[in-house]
């Protein structure tokens, strides 16, 4: 049995291991980014540290209209980045054998960044594999930024 972080962008809910999350916050000032791909939202200051932002509805290519939204802060290899979700809904213990490695199948939200489905009474919760999210040569951009920020 582990914990996830259950958040909703658009429709959809969504689910990461809570180890993998550093803290969540409500977004503060995003500063844009010339020549960024348009799902990158900027950069935030998050204690002293450029932390860039990613609209995970706009990377996933899902629809989402809500305005009031929460940063997800997480660590990825040598830096931390954060992810702009429509809402957190809570903390959840999920057993082993509710989750389930995603089909092929699944349509509407790019399969690389899908890790697993869990399966939690009547509700599908979609498990992110973060790691997928940023290609090496985004991982590679963004560690230049940061350094030369």
């Amino acid at each position: 049995m582990r914990q996830y972080v259950i958040f909703n962008v658009g429709d959809y809910s969504f689910g990461v291991d809570i180890l993998e999350i550093v803290e969540i916050i409500k977004p503060n000032k995003i500063v844009k980014v010339p020549s960024m791909p348009q799902y990158v939202e900027g950069i935030i200051d998050v204690r002293g540290t450029s932390v860039p932002v990613y609209n995970l509805a706009k990377r996933l290519e899902i629809d989402s209209k809500v305005e009031s939204q929460k940063i997800i802060i997480v660590e990825l290899s040598k830096f931390q980045l954060g992810f702009l979700v429509d809402d957190v809904s809570e903390i959840l213990k999920i057993e082993d054998d509710k989750i389930e490695k995603a089909s092929e199948s699944i349509r509407g939200i790019k399969r690389k960044f899908i890790d697993s489905i869990a399966r939690v009474g009547d509700d599908m919760i979609i498990i992110l594999d973060l790691k997928n999210v940023l290609t090496m040569e985004e991982e590679e951009n963004i560690q230049e930024f940061i350094k030369n920020s």
